[in-house]
């Protein structure tokens, strides 16, 4: 059974295991292994995320799904390849530990690179405002952060710590280079532009946003208004469990 979110935090906060990590489900697959042509950017696998920090239980950088959800994926992939664009992923299943670790960050000092992820909004606000949740639906295995590429995308830049923050709202040439399209915003900005029905954003944008939305809808995938890149697969059962099995690399 998942660690229940009280646990969790308790055995975070004494820095020692309370129980051994549950294994990865069946119904869990690695979306590579679904459609290697899905790009993929975890961004909670390294520093480079508004908390500044690898997130507790991302010990590989790779994308995981229910079953459903990794095949629902794929065939999104395949009718927007068809249309010369593509897909890539920032973030899929999420253990709740890691879900605990950014309600942790939220809660104490420090804002490493508030001026790249939420330049206009306090840390302390995260949960009113609906940019971090206590119980996420990653953890149920059906969500997904991503963005879409195409023909027009400038090249994805390497991050390092020793990058300057710029702000992810600036114009498209300006912030930071993803290797996808203009989306209106890069990911995880927390802004009011970055709300999917946003008209502070241009016309490009807003027809990227509508591409890939209906995509996705095609498909099953519900929108989620605050985030543009955040979908949940509706072919799933309603409530699936949360899950804290740690995200670990694929076996050859």
């Amino acid at each position: 059974m998942p660690r229940s979110p009280c646990l969790l935090l308790l055995c975070l906060s004494l820095a020692t295991p309370c129980m051994a990590d549950e294994p990865k489900p069946g119904h869990m697959l690695y979306v590579r292994s679904v459609d290697p042509g899905i790009v993929q950017d975890i961004r909670y696998a390294s520093a480079h995320n508004f908390t500044g920090h690898p997130l507790d239980g991302y010990q590989a950088a790779e994308c995981l799904l229910s079953e459903d959800a990794a095949k629902a994926l794929a065939r999104v992939q395949s009718a927007l390849k068809a249309e010369g664009y593509g897909l890539k992923v920032f973030d899929c299943y999420r253990p709740t530990r890691a879900v605990a670790d950014m309600g942790r960050f939220a809660s104490e000092p420090g804002d490493p690179l508030k001026t790249e992820f939420y330049p206009r909004v306090d840390k302390q606000d995260f949960w009113r405002l609906g940019y971090v949740a206590r119980v996420s639906n990653h953890s149920r295995g059906n969500t997904v952060d991503l963005t879409m590429t195409g023909p027009d995308a400038l090249p994805a830049d390497t991050w390092t710590p020793s990058v300057k923050p710029v702000d992810c709202t600036a114009p498209y040439g300006e912030r930071w280079h993803d290797g996808a399209l203009d989306l209106g915003t890069g990911f995880d900005c927390f802004d009011e532009r970055a709300h999917t029905d946003s008209v502070l954003i241009n016309a490009t944008a807003r027809a990227n946003r509508q591409r890939l939305t209906d995509a996705m809808a095609k498909e099953g995938f519900v929108g989620y208004s605050a985030e543009w890149w955040h979908f949940t697969y509706s072919g799933n059962p309603p409530k699936p469990d949360v899950m804290d099995f740690p995200i670990t690399p694929l076996a050859p």
